[in-house]
């Protein structure tokens, strides 16, 4: 029942190196039992991030956006959709098309070494599909990946037209509300909210970057 005391024990084993996502998933497990939502999906998404296909971490990150009127999947994204493109965490998908470059490099060792055979052709051909596939995949991800995302974690955020105290507050959000990231000055982060075009700055020390 001491779930703040358990949650200190997981945050001392990432600070070690213990990076995997069942470690995130456990603290954030921890922190939504303490009542820290906020806190619970910032680590949730990094669990999420990690091992996008663990069903768990799926259904707990979703019941934890729902309960702070969020949603993971867009509601103009059907979910088979939204599941297929986030089959892959970032780094299985780097690591794809890097397996494909040495595919193609020993498949056109073969190539050339058999005489040029259509048979090792085509397997030149088919990895090459393979390793553009991959890398085209990774690069798209890497712009739209939840890294880009943060959460605030102060009781509220306030949200202004420019980077710095002297602009006008535009918007105010609650704890646990979800911010995309756009940019970033000193100690201050272009964000916007909900996807919206609406662009506006907030301190780092009112969020947590995912």
């Amino acid at each position: 029942g001491n779930y703040l005391g358990a949650a200190l024990e997981y945050q001392k084993q990432i600070d070690d190196g213990k990076t995997d996502a069942y470690t995130y998933y456990n603290l954030a497990n921890s922190y939504f039992k303490a009542g820290d939502l906020d806190k619970a999906l910032v680590n949730y998404y990094r669990a999420f991030r990690q091992n996008p296909r663990d069903k768990d971490i799926i259904n707990n990150l979703s019941f934890t956006l729902e309960k702070t009127g969020q949603a993971l999947i867009p509601e103009s994204m059907p979910k088979s959709i939204f599941l297929l493109y986030n089959f892959f965490s970032l780094q299985e998908l780097k690591g794809l098309a890097f397996i494909g470059l040495w595919l193609v490099a020993i498949a056109l060792t073969f190539f050339v070494s058999f005489k040029y055979k259509p048979f090792l052709l085509k397997t030149v051909i088919f990895f090459v599909c393979f390793t553009v596939f991959f890398t085209a995949f990774y690069l798209i991800r890497l712009t739209t990946d939840v890294q880009d995302l943060a959460v605030v974690v102060a009781p509220r955020a306030e949200l202004r037209s420019g980077p710095s105290e002297t602009f006008p507050v535009a918007l105010n959000v609650p704890r646990a509300q979800l911010l995309k990231i756009h940019d970033r000055k000193g100690d201050w982060v272009e964000v916007s909210v909900n996807n919206e075009n609406t662009f506006t700055w907030v301190q780092q020390k009112y969020i947590e970057v995912i």
